[in-house]
């Protein structure tokens, strides 16, 4: 079981393939080594978990010494989607699973735990907009209506009008929010503009970061209690990923600010924009830090929505963004 002190007193270990070269172990310590220069060292008694990103192959070394310390290996492809977890002992996790089915395929739990989180997502675009300094009367306008959707999402009893409320709310937050980026409007998956581009990369690395958490404890990713059942589509991850798309939209919105978005980082073919090659480091770094700088939030939601499910006299949990 991935308790609250092996997520936030131990560490997360992040490798990326090219570094594997340079992976050893020493005294129990984990090291890490480019051109002779240690750039990562933990003491294997204080690492869960190993996230290796992008193509490598393993040996059956580095599984057993990680495995003799109970160390979680988390494969991930460089978009950090999910390959596999070595080292879980949860996919057999039959009561949780018994008791996500039973909630998940009762309409009445499934709508309330759709209102709440829907709710939690217009909160959290609300929260966004009050962090922009110059506020004229326009987002001010915004924010009322944003404040007027999320109370309309939680006395929603009709999940057709829930995804009229959720599309309403993006729709208004995402114009004020990224006026002054020529927003042309969320257009999912075409990449039409740099924008849209950049927050399917943003999404894409939540997604899978989420993904990994519920996998850790034996969730079936594809059971969903909002977004339906769809060959292929983890609903879950979908579900529980919503309340946190405002991490990706601050950072977006501060790498914009910061000037860390270049037209010279960008191609266009075939009516679709595309991130040049030495360009993808810049932006998965500015995506996956921006993500495991909430990592604390993201693992508290989890473990709670996690006991929710097992006891439901336990609260549904909420993530507050401010």
């Amino acid at each position: 079981m991935l308790t609250r002190p092996d997520f936030l007193e131990k560490q997360i270990v992040v490798i990326f393939s090219h570094q594997l070269r340079g992976l050893r172990f020493a005294n129990e310590n984990l090291i890490v080594e480019e051109e002779g220069k240690i750039i990562e060292q933990a003491t294997l008694h204080k690492i869960f978990a190993v996230f290796l990103i992008g193509e490598a192959t393993i040996s059956t070394k580095l599984i057993q010494e990680l495995k003799a310390f109970g160390i979680v290996l988390v494969l991930l492809k460089r978009n950090l989607e999910l390959i596999d977890v070595i080292g879980d002992d949860m996919n057999g996790n039959i009561l949780l699973r018994e008791k996500q089915y039973s909630i998940f395929r009762d309409p009445e739990s499934a709508k309330l735990f759709a209102r709440t989180c829907i709710c939690n997502k217009i909160g959290n675009q609300k929260a966004l907009l009050s962090k922009i300094r110059e506020k004229d009367e326009i987002l001010k306008g915004t924010a009322d209506k944003l404040h007027a959707l999320a109370n309309d999402a939680y006395i929603c009893s009709d999940s057709e009008k829930l995804l009229g409320i959720e599309g309403n709310a993006a729709r208004y937050f995402f114009h004020e929010f990224y006026r002054e980026m020529d927003w042309m409007g969320r257009y999912p998956r075409t990449k039409i503009d740099k924008n849209n581009l950049l927050l399917d990369m943003g999404y894409t690395f939540l997604f899978h970061f989420i993904e990994t958490l519920l996998c850790l404890y034996g969730f079936d990713l594809y059971e969903g209690f909002y977004h339906k059942r769809f060959y292929q589509r983890k609903s879950l991850v979908c579900d529980v990923q919503e309340p946190f798309r405002c991490i990706i939209d601050e950072a977006l919105k501060k790498a914009y600010n910061l000037g860390r978005i270049s037209e010279k980082d960008f191609g266009f073919s075939n009516g679709s924009y595309f991130l040049k090659a030495d360009a993808i480091g810049k932006y998965s770094s500015i995506f996956s830090r921006s993500i495991l700088n909430h990592r604390e939030e993201l693992y508290d939601y989890t473990y709670a929505f996690y006991r929710h499910i097992i006891d439901s006299k336990k609260p549904f949990p909420y993530f507050n963004f401010s």
